[in-house]
């Protein structure tokens, strides 16, 4: 819980009143690598904020291709955006890829949240822009960039995913199949 208050605290004076009411609507959990938080085809309408490990939202092709969406570290936001703002069902899965500790918040206890300290609703609407940002930049390398540079860009911006995440979902995170990726990494370590 203090990872969130420690979060908004970066932008924001936390009272006594908000910081009870936050506790009040968020829920702790540990996952351990491999647990899944959010399968496709429910309806679970919650923000999830990352306090420590790393997760992954993937969705999976009718033939079994799973193809990943986000990665999520320390201090980032993941959810199935279309559950969430709509009243479709999840179309992703969202799974921890180490042992992790999130801080789940249902959205009906969210926008209450906002309407009692509307400040908060400014931060993550800043928040939301930049994750719409980082999705359109993302979009925008998978049409236009080659291989290498999708993996080099990735590895620029996300060195430390490398370390944490198997190379088969980044290579399915890039857009491009493991063989690739390791064609890549080769060509990088001779030059």
């Amino acid at each position: 819980m203090n990872e969130l208050l420690d979060y908004f605290k970066n932008t924001v004076t936390i009272s006594p009143e908000i910081e009870n009411k936050l506790n009040e609507i968020i829920k702790e959990k540990n996952l351990v690598k491999g647990e899944q938080i959010l399968t496709d085809n429910s309806i679970k309408k919650e923000h999830v904020f990352v306090a420590s490990g790393c997760l992954r939202s993937f969705f999976k092709t009718e033939d079994g291709k799973e193809h990943t969406i986000q990665f999520a570290i320390k201090n980032w936001w993941i959810s199935d955006y279309i559950t969430l703002y709509t009243d479709n069902k999840s179309v992703v899965t969202i799974e921890s890829l180490t042992h992790s500790k999130v801080l789940i918040i249902d959205n009906s206890k969210v926008e209450k949240f906002y309407q009692k300290f509307p400040q908060f609703e400014t931060i993550q609407r800043k928040n939301f822009e930049k994750r719409i940002s980082a999705l359109q930049k993302r979009i925008l390398s998978l049409l236009a960039l080659s291989a290498t540079e999708k993996y080099n860009q990735f590895i620029k911006e996300y060195t430390e995913f490398e370390k944490i995440i198997p190379n088969y979902q980044i290579a399915s995170y890039l857009g491009i199949t493991p063989q690739s990726l390791s064609r890549i990494r080769k060509e990088r370590i001779k030059n």
